[in-house]
């Protein structure tokens, strides 16, 4: 059964603005069809359907849309509502406050401990990872590891060095496994 095109109360020029003007396909694609039949290049809905590339149903619901709301029914996209976050936007901000302090966290078992300590809520690990280094880019506050140095070694080195480089210089045996060599070159090329 022929369901009759509703009547478009925006001119041809209006729609033509309108569709320069928008940034996101849906809304392009939704407003196709009203230009179409305004302009008078196509009579019906299965005509835009074949021209536009999409099923006739779904020319049928944009116009019924548009037919109950105007543009704004028309252009409305619903999404689905998604799952419930596990920390509310209060718990979350206050966790994005604490990863940047700088003290902050050193692995995210820890950040994982401060949740359940905190929120009384028991994180998975894949998802405290997800949530702190995915969704937000925080960074852990490790510090790069570092050897210590024997200071005894390093006096004894500096105050050697000097005779160590004068003994090998002057030394003429031709292989010896303690000798240093010595390299330089010059830089004014």
């Amino acid at each position: 059964m022929n369901k009759k095109v509703p009547e478009i109360t925006e001119s041809v020029q209006d729609l033509k603005v309108l569709l320069r003007h928008c940034k996101k396909k849906h809304e392009i694609q939704r407003l196709t069809p009203l230009y179409l039949l305004k302009s008078g290049e196509a009579k019906n809905r299965v005509q835009v359907a074949k021209r536009i590339g999409v099923d006739r149903m779904s020319v049928g619901h944009w116009l019924s849309a548009y037919e109950t709301g105007g543009l704004e029914k028309l252009l409305e996209r619903r999404y689905a509502p998604g799952r419930v976050p596990i920390l509310t936007e209060d718990q979350q901000t206050l966790l994005r406050s604490e990863l940047q302090k700088p003290k902050g966290f050193q692995s995210y078992v820890e950040i994982q401990q401060y949740i359940a300590e905190t929120f009384g809520v028991k994180m998975n690990y894949k998802t405290v990872y997800a949530m702190g280094h995915d969704k937000w880019g925080a960074k852990l506050k490790v510090p790069r590891p570092s050897h210590k140095k024997n200071a005894r070694i390093s006096e004894s080195f500096r105050a050697n060095f000097s005779q160590h480089v004068a003994d090998a210089v002057v030394s003429k045996k031709p292989y010896d496994p303690q000798s240093v060599r010595l390299f330089s070159q010059d830089e004014t090329r």
